[in-house]
């Protein structure tokens, strides 16, 4: 007998062969695959391919004679859809209703109460085209789980983001959201984590960030997730990713960082924040040229031929300070980060002091510039409570277990 049932579309792209990896692997699993895949997506895996992997035919004509309703009967028979890989133009159509193959068609069928991921592969512009970012907001709005994409060298010679994901990852997420209902076991508490840096744009190509890859972040997750705690995971673009099963939420800049939570906290219950994201304290006001404003928008690129060009940069809202004032739940536990690049304790430790007294944080973790590898990685970690150091904490898996320890204590009040 099956394990679940996979509605699997599969849409124009050069990674479409990498779908075979992964039917294959839900195959192997148990899971029943139906394909459903479009005539450009074709032109790079073959149906006999799609067909031998899943012992079912490959569907491809929404207007086949005596199937057309079959078809779109195929939404209330899948547990789970996946579009992998889904390219720009197929995206942007799902986004605008546009229903022109059976692909498409089936999204204006869709199921909304059941799982829908999408993950996207295709070229660094078409990714980072405005109507492909909005077309992937739009879905998110609609309850469809985005993927991430990775950056890399992709088949067009280009290196940057638009690469599909590991497909062991999307196994992974779909095993996460089939097997959540199965399990019955309701977690512990909900954890709201964030992590990795944002991204202050300046034109169209550049930006301003800062040195943070997310890699505690995502290994806190990690070892939360192993511990059946709900985790949602804010990242920024290019951040290390959690392994073990998140609900993964990109962010880009201060503004959306800042939106995203005061979403997510107004109309989600969270028991506990933990907040490493490195949130910019800068955002660009204004580009100048003697003094004469520059037009410019995340559209267009500066000439490299401008000379003597100056950045007015304008102070960000500080989001810590915002997290518990916006809170759904009145009795969250708020964990920030502070990284310092003071040699001097004591001056870090009145950096922590001054963070306790505007953001109400319950607990503070200090790491320092010093303490920080050349792979991004971070050690000695200092955390505290409001009446001091509680512990000084070697590595990254010491903190998540101490972490885990401090929110085990407040659950036993509960």
């Amino acid at each position: 007998m099956s394990k679940f049932k996979i509605l699997f579309k599969i849409s124009g792209s050069i990674a479409a062969y990498k779908s075979a990896y992964l039917i294959s692997k839900l195959v192997q699993n148990n899971f029943e695959v139906q394909t459903v895949a479009t005539l450009s997506a074709l032109e790079f895996i073959g149906s006999a391919t799609l067909e031998g992997l899943t012992g079912k035919p490959v569907l491809i004509d929404q207007y086949e004679s005596g199937k057309m309703m079959s078809h779109i009967n195929l939404t209330k028979w899948a547990d789970l859809t996946l579009l992998c890989p889904a390219s720009a133009n197929t995206i942007n159509k799902m986004a605008n209703g546009i229903a022109d193959n059976l692909v498409t068609s089936l999204f204006l069928a869709n199921d909304f109460n059941k799982p829908y991921i999408v993950a996207p592969a295709m070229n660094t512009s078409m990714f980072n085209h405005p109507s492909t970012q909005e077309s992937l907001q739009k879905l998110k709005d609609w309850g469809i789980i985005i993927m991430p994409t990775e950056s890399g060298h992709l088949a067009c010679g280009d290196v940057g983001e638009g690469k599909l994901i590991n497909p062991d990852l999307i196994y992974d997420k779909i095993t996460e959201l089939l097997t959540a209902k199965e399990n019955k076991k309701s977690s512990r508490a909900s954890v709201l984590i964030t992590g990795g840096a944002t991204r202050e744009s300046i034109d169209g190509v550049r930006f301003i960030s800062n040195l943070s890859t997310g890699k505690t972040a995502a290994g806190i997750s990690d070892f939360l997730s192993s511990k059946n705690y709900d985790v949602t995971f804010l990242y920024g673009q290019n951040s290390v990713l959690p392994k073990l099963n998140s609900e993964l939420i990109q962010f880009t800049d201060h503004k959306s960082l800042e939106t995203l939570m005061d979403d997510l906290l107004r109309n989600r219950h969270f028991d506990f924040v933990i907040h490493l994201a490195a949130v910019s304290d800068f955002t660009v006001g204004g580009i100048y040229k003697k003094d004469k404003k520059i037009k410019t928008t995340n559209k267009i690129k500066l000439e490299s031929s401008s000379k003597n060009l100056s950045l007015n940069l304008k102070p960000t809202s500080k989001i810590i300070d915002k997290i518990k004032k916006i809170s759904k739940n009145d009795k969250l536990i708020l964990f920030a980060f502070k990284f310092s690049a003071e040699d001097d304790m004591n001056k870090s430790n009145e950096k922590v002091h001054s963070l306790f007294k505007h953001s109400n944080s319950d607990y503070v973790i200090l790491n320092h510039l010093q303490d920080r590898k050349a792979d991004g990685s971070q050690t000695n970690f200092y955390l505290f409570d409001k009446n001091g150091l509680l512990s000084k904490i070697e590595n990254p898996n010491q903190l998540s277990e101490s972490i885990e320890q401090i929110i085990m204590k407040h659950l036993e009040k509960k």
